[in-house]
């Protein structure tokens, strides 16, 4: 009996040791007021994302406390980094990218609340390199003006809803380097000046809607650049003040779909604009396509509500 209990009594002193040595929680805090060299409790928070995230179990969250700056991080794991509202969580970016995910097969990392500036950098705000699924709400992505708002890189779904991209390059943009990437982009604004609001290249099948576009080269662009298709499905969204409204286009074999319904493009250079033999852009026939110097360009073909 005694041998058990000194076992038992072993055990735990183990388990407690590996637990301290690991130092993980299931919620851990960040604060402009905190220090890294503390336990990231509630009471006793880090000052950098990056410690709280090492301080942090997988599939646990990492909350703000406070209004101030902090700076760029990696989340390998299933994680939620979480701002609540009337906290604002500055992510400033002087080189690189802001946020990037290198995360499992199985991994499902959740972003939320966080405002991200570019002060230099030529990276990307928020970069996906691997994991399962990304989601990204109420969030704020501003001047990436030589890469994406968000570049999504790898197989795997992404969630972007409620948020904001100003001002970068690409908006969002979707290309695996390799697989199929899968995207629902709901209540987004895509607010230039830049090459694209939204563009999704070989390998992603994207939906979006209820979103807007303006003041780019392509408000909403598929293309394919490999032999893999491309597909963009638009529903009630606005496209307005871009060179190209909505565009598609294809470089290579690979085909490139997409469809648009309900939605209003007017004031572009052109409204509706496919521009190649192996691309094809379909309207349901209840979008308003008016006020572009161009409404149409290339074959428009049409679909019906099922």
């Amino acid at each position: 009996m005694n041998r058990h209990r000194f076992l038992a009594g072993a055990f735990l002193i183990s388990a407690l040791a590996a637990s301290t040595a690991f130092g993980q929680a299931q919620r851990t805090f960040v604060s402009g007021l905190g220090s890294d060299a503390n336990s990231c409790s509630r009471t006793a928070p880090c000052r950098t994302f990056s410690q709280a995230i090492s301080q942090t179990s997988p599939g646990g969250e990492v909350y703000i406390l406070d209004t101030a700056g902090y700076g760029p991080f990696t989340i390998t794991t299933s994680l939620a980094i979480v701002a609540p509202q009337g906290v604002t969580a500055g992510i400033s970016v002087f080189s690189g990218d802001g946020i990037t995910i290198n995360a499992g097969s199985s991994d499902i990392v959740i972003l939320r609340g966080l405002t991200l500036n570019n002060q230099g950098s030529f990276g990307n705000g928020i970069r996906f390199n691997t994991g399962n699924t990304l989601h990204i709400e109420n969030c704020a992505v501003n001047g990436f003006s030589f890469a994406s708002g968000v570049f999504f890189n790898g197989a795997g779904s992404l969630r972007v809803k409620d948020s904001i991209l100003r001002h970068n390059a690409a908006g969002i943009l979707i290309l695996p380097s390799s697989g199929v990437a899968m995207a629902t982009i709901d209540h987004v604004g895509l607010e230039g000046p830049g090459n694209a609001g939204l563009a999704v290249d070989a390998g992603g099948i994207v939906t979006v809607r209820n979103s807007s576009a303006s003041g780019y080269l392509s408000g909403l662009l598929a293309v394919s650049h490999t032999t893999a298709a491309t597909e963009l499905n638009i529903e009630n969204c606005i496209a307005s003040n871009n060179t190209n409204g909505i565009a598609a286009a294809s470089t290579s074999t690979g085909v490139t779909t997409v469809r648009v319904a309900n939605s209003t493009v007017t004031n572009n250079g052109t409204g509706l604009n496919n521009d190649s033999p192996t691309s094809v852009l379909l309207s349901r026939g209840n979008n308003t396509v008016e006020g572009n110097a161009t409404n149409t360009n290339g074959t428009i073909g049409s679909y019906t509500a099922k």
